[in-house]
């Protein structure tokens, strides 16, 4: 009588593990929830560079493809133009595939938890993936890595299925020789969609291995070798024959093959933080992502109490062997060159098992409390048993990322707006000169645009100056303005290209807009200031710089028109900061602004700070005058400020802080 009370705490407790029936319907309801949030805001970001490529590439012959077409191997590009005949080429519909991906690694994590854990584990496993940060970015990214990351999971399943034998396999049909060529396709689907999934097909090849040789039976150590040298030939022919030559090609740049120990530290730190986090991950936040790491691996232990010995061996491998192939190869000394956390993706699945260990440790203490011989003391210290805050902290991460990713106030690229851009403002005579050639499947999807378009390699951009200026007065033959649009972030850090410093020469810059990862700027070839007489000036801004001249044509102009004057200015000591100039379009009579331009001098190509003593500086700048400016007389009105603070130079050491440069009439078209 004495273990009743015990016994029926106990009881209590256990009445709220989850049954098997309960973990299928959680597990349906987190992939419809993945399905929702992964759907949510699909189309409310235009595609960027790498999505547009897929694009393009899914265009293209398939032998093109296999053949070679691409570094990256050549299944999801296949696999995309299928979907583009299903369901169209929208933006919607180009990332559908991803969130099919995204959907079903969520069933194969509910399915594989409750392999290795059991019920309470599949559900937990599948709430994880389900608002995974990162998960949900690549399940709305048209690339490869959420399909990657399925096979692999695909793969994972079939492995551990394989491993315990389980009974509801075979009922479902997928039995023997089925269930190893369904293993073998998605090992081969996981190799030939991404390359970083080697790490967890190893892990699976060496513990099947490993479990053929202890069955010590001939049918299954042969069917271990059939179906992983069918792998290993499909794969490495392939590989070998037609896609090898990437990697030479990078092994013939690198001095190195494995990226330098500062960096493999760095890049896992970064890694982790993504994993957990998301692709948006702030770097404050990497002590935290890893302690949470560190407890998710150490949530194994789990499956160790319970006597899963090799279970919690084969999840940490997978960890292992997933980040030990990014640290050999990726990074800016390595052979790839670079580093992102989508390559931790493949970690993902096996983490949250790893942290699942902490239900089962949880359920493990449950089933011990019921037993007659637990003190009344264990047993109501475990009726407040964790399971509460295991999920918080789990869920922590998701919050914090999920915030970040469904902010639409950002956006990777907004080619889109900037090909709209061109569109709304274009005009008979124009052309447009396109810097990196890695846009062209961006234009490909969001053009074609009306006009001429020079598209400039990236190897033209290492030629001498006077080839570029060559081509450029070629292209520009005959036409009255040209458009020119810099793709990358490179090249926003970059100095400007030979090809923008030609047109700070050729003409007047009227317009600039930038649209992250691309700037716009419209240069007018027409309204250059040209040989006009030089207005002698001086006005002495800040003690620094002096205006010493300026250029303009004295004419009426028209709406439409850009005013246009050549600046010239004189350093009188180092300038102390970046200056930016400003020149505004105002009505003579009022005061009323109708237009304005502000850019650093000479369109950026020449940054105050670099100014010496005594150098002399030409500005060709240009004010666009509105379609509907009215006729009459106006200012046009310069000055200098510093940016961000907006913080004017004053003028002769008063108070006044605006010069007017010149008197310009504008007339009615």
């Amino acid at each position: 009588m004495a273990c009743r009370p015990n016994s029926n705490i106990a009881g209590a407790i256990i009445a709220r593990v989850m049954t098997h029936r309960q973990a299928r319907v959680a597990a349906g309801a987190c992939c419809a929830m993945a399905f929702l949030l992964a759907t949510w805001t699909l189309d409310a970001r235009s595609l960027w560079g790498d999505e547009a490529f897929s694009v393009w590439a899914s265009q293209q012959p398939a032998m093109s493809l296999i053949a070679g077409l691409d570094a990256q191997p050549p299944l999801y590009h296949l696999l995309l133009g299928a979907g583009r005949l299903l369901w169209g080429k929208s933006v919607f519909a180009l990332r559908y595939l991803s969130v099919c991906g995204g959907v079903l690694l969520v069933a194969v994590g509910a399915r594989l938890g409750r392999l290795i854990g059991g019920a309470s584990a599949s559900a937990f496993t599948a709430l994880l993936l389900a608002v995974s940060p990162i998960s949900l970015y690549f399940a709305q990214e048209a690339r490869m890595y959420a399909p990657a990351a399925l096979f692999a999971g695909g793969a994972m399943l079939l492995a551990v299925a394989s491993l315990k034998r389980q009974a509801e396999t075979a009922g479902r049909g997928v039995q023997g020789w089925q269930r190893g060529a369904a293993y073998v396709l998605l090992s081969l689907g996981a190799l030939f969609t991404h390359y970083y999934t080697a790490g967890v097909l190893l892990v699976n090849a060496l513990a099947l291995g490993m479990a053929a040789l202890r069955s010590r039976g001939a049918r299954r150590i042969v069917a271990w070798l059939v179906a992983h040298f069918s792998i290993a030939l499909v794969f490495g022919a392939w590989f070998v024959g037609l896609q090898s030559r990437y990697a030479s090609r990078a092994i013939a740049g690198r001095a190195r093959i494995v990226p330098a120990l500062e960096d493999i530290m760095s890049n896992f730190g970064v890694g982790v933080n993504g994993l957990l986090f998301g692709m948006r991950a702030d770097g404050s936040l990497m002590a935290v992502a890893l302690t949470l790491f560190a407890l998710a691996v150490i949530g194994v232990i789990g499956y160790r109490r319970r006597g899963q010995f090799g279970d919690a061996w084969l999840i940490l491998s997978w960890i292992v062997a997933t980040l030990g192939v990014v640290a050999a190869t990726a990074g800016r000394s390595g052979i790839v060159g670079d580093f992102s956390p989508r390559y931790y993706l493949f970690a993902l699945l096996p983490l949250t098992l790893a942290a699942a260990g902490w239900v089962v440790r949880i359920e493990e203490a449950l089933r011990r409390a019921a037993r007659p011989s637990t003190s009344r003391l264990s047993a109501s210290r475990l009726s407040s048993l964790p399971f509460a805050p295991v999920i918080l902290i789990a869920l922590a991460p998701a919050v914090v990322g999920d915030l970040q990713l469904f902010d639409l106030s950002w956006q990777k690229s907004r080619y889109d707006a900037m090909v709209g851009a061109i569109r709304a403002r274009a005009q008979p005579n124009d052309g447009a000169v396109l810097v990196n050639s890695d846009q062209f499947p961006l234009l490909a999807y969001y053009g074609p645009l009306d006009m001429p378009v020079w598209i400039v390699g990236n190897d033209a951009l290492n030629r001498d100056s006077a080839s570029v200026e060559a081509e450029l007065s070629r292209f520009a033959e005959g036409k009255s303005r040209l458009w020119l649009v810099n793709y990358g972030w490179a090249m926003a850090l970059q100095p400007p290209s030979a090809v923008e410093r030609a047109l700070n020469q050729r003409g007047a810059r009227t317009y600039a807009q930038g649209f992250q990862d691309v700037s716009l700027a419209l240069y007018d070839l027409r309204f250059a200031a040209g040989d006009a007489p030089v207005q002698p000036r001086r006005v002495r801004f800040g003690e620094q710089i002096t205006l010493v001249g300026a250029r303009g044509r004295a004419r009426p102009y028209h709406p439409g028109e850009a005013v246009t004057l050549d600046l010239i200015w004189r350093a009188d000591q180092a300038p102390r900061a970046d200056y930016t100039v400003f020149m505004h379009l105002r009505r003579a009579d009022d005061g009323s602004q109708i237009a304005a331009f502000d850019s650093p001098p000479v369109n950026g190509a020449a940054p105050t700070s670099r100014w010496t003593p005594g150098q002399i500086i030409t500005d060709t700048r240009a004010v666009p005058i509105p379609a509907d400016a009215p006729p009459g007389e106006y200012n046009v009105v310069i000055g200098l400020y510093r940016y961000p603070t907006f913080e004017r130079l004053k003028i002769d050491g008063g108070e006044a802080t605006e010069h007017i440069v010149a008197r310009v009439t504008i007339r009615s078209p």
